[in-house]
């Protein structure tokens, strides 16, 4: 569509909406947010220290670091990953790892944005240019960053193997076993793989995985990772505290229950563990697989145990995915009978809320407000959203899109898009 602007007056008009919502996302931040960006890298240092303790001579699980209770938490695999932590100064590997992980976060926000800019005719440095500051906004990336955590690594590697399935790479498969090899949780996707008859990318999921059990070994020749400390959740922290938005987070402190029942929560799991797989399954059948493997994240993140907020990165693609039926992309099947203007501004509205939520890091507003059911509600926000999402995030109606296995070899030789 064509205006009166001259091409000079349209880039300058880009450039003051970019830099607005550049300028807003850092209002949000640093004096909307009650919570604090930086908490110097707390568990980087766990990580490093337990790594040097290792290579001292010592058993990694028996570190734990000084003047605190907090040890090792991670398969033994996930020493060897984190290896290039222990070299140099704490400094250097403070610097490093954010720079990788915010490196991540611009490569793969690019991945995932670039495609609904292109699909919509926007230009791709403005897209970009709101995107990629708000997606440093949101609390998952901050708190990635703040800690000197793993998770956007982690991410990574299962949108790595997304792209490799779009493109009938052989290796499709490899991301998500060291994604589950490093931190065990992303294990779902490897029954989302399997639910979507992605037979071939499944079992290398699995091979992958069992490679590095096998070289874990060379860290801990026990099995106690395995056997038992992997079943210690106290290890990692407390349920109570509000920074775990999982199931059992919102059990823990849900006013006058006392203790989870630890029946309870595996009943509220084994529930959301069907209904989320089943839908993610019924996405990624629609066409939509990013849809599907963000459903599959966030189900994931409700159901373990324990669920910091730094978990939750798959928030950012189910705001791309309303996003992008906000602008006019079609939803899929069994949706597609709805109101498309009402479809469209009910996701616009869903990206706004989700956005908002965890720019301004909605559930620290009310940790420290007197309970009453507003407080619960406010405290336990995340885990209201991720349900929401879970229950109804759309397929959209994408051209050239591989679905489980029965992709067509017929497809353009063109790269499809990730989205």
């Amino acid at each position: 569509m064509r205006t009166g602007a001259s091409p000079t007056a349209r880039r300058a008009l880009q450039g003051v909406v970019v830099g607005t919502v550049v300028v807003g996302a850092w209002l949000l931040v640093f004096r909307v947010s009650p919570r604090p960006v930086w908490h110097h890298t707390f568990d980087l240092r766990v990580y490093r220290g337990a790594v040097r303790w290792w290579l001292d001579g010592h058993p990694v699980y028996d570190f734990v670091r000084p003047q605190t209770q907090k040890g090792f938490t991670y398969p033994p695999f996930a020493v060897l990953v984190l290896l290039p932590l222990a070299w140099g100064t704490e400094a250097t590997a403070t610097v490093l790892l954010t720079a990788v992980s915010a490196v991540l976060v611009v490569l793969t926000t690019t991945w995932i944005v670039a495609p609904v800019a292109d699909r919509h005719g926007w230009p791709r440095w403005v897209s970009l240019g709101i995107a990629v500051p708000l997606a440093f906004a949101t609390e998952p990336v901050r708190e990635t960053l703040g800690w000197g955590q793993i998770d956007l690594v982690v991410a990574a590697l299962v949108l790595a193997d997304v792209g490799a399935l779009r493109r009938g790479r052989p290796w499709a498969g490899v991301g998500i076993g060291l994604a589950t090899a490093i931190k065990v949780t992303p294990a779902l996707f490897v029954v989302y793989l399997a639910g979507t008859r992605r037979w071939r990318a499944a079992g290398l999921a699995c091979g992958t995985f069992g490679v590095t059990v096998l070289a874990g070994f060379l860290v801990d020749p026990s099995t106690r990772y395995w056997t038992r400390l992997l079943w210690q959740t106290d290890r990692v922290g407390h349920p109570t505290n509000p920074n775990d938005q999982s199931l059992l987070g919102l059990l823990a402190r849900w006013p006058g229950a006392g203790p989870p029942s630890r029946v309870l929560w595996a009943a509220l799991a084994v529930a959301v563990l069907i209904g989320g797989l089943g839908r993610a399954v019924r996405l990624s059948r629609r066409g939509d697989d990013l849809a599907g493997v963000t459903v599959t994240g966030l189900t994931a993140c409700l159901i373990s145990p324990i669920s910091w907020v730094h978990h939750l990165y798959w928030v950012l693609p189910a705001v791309v995915v309303l996003v992008d039926i906000a602008a006019g992309t079609p939803v899929a099947a069994a949706r597609a009978g709805r109101r498309p203007e009402a479809v469209r501004w009910a996701a616009a509205a869903a990206a706004l809320v989700v956005t908002g939520a965890f720019a301004c890091s909605l559930i620290w507003f009310f940790t420290l407000a007197r309970p009453s059911p507003w407080t619960v509600a406010g405290e336990n926000a995340y885990v209201f959203l991720m349900l929401g999402l879970v229950a109804g995030l759309p397929a959209r109606q994408l051209r050239n899109v591989l679905s489980g296995s029965s992709a067509s070899r017929a497809q353009p030789r063109e790269q499809p898009s990730p989205t």
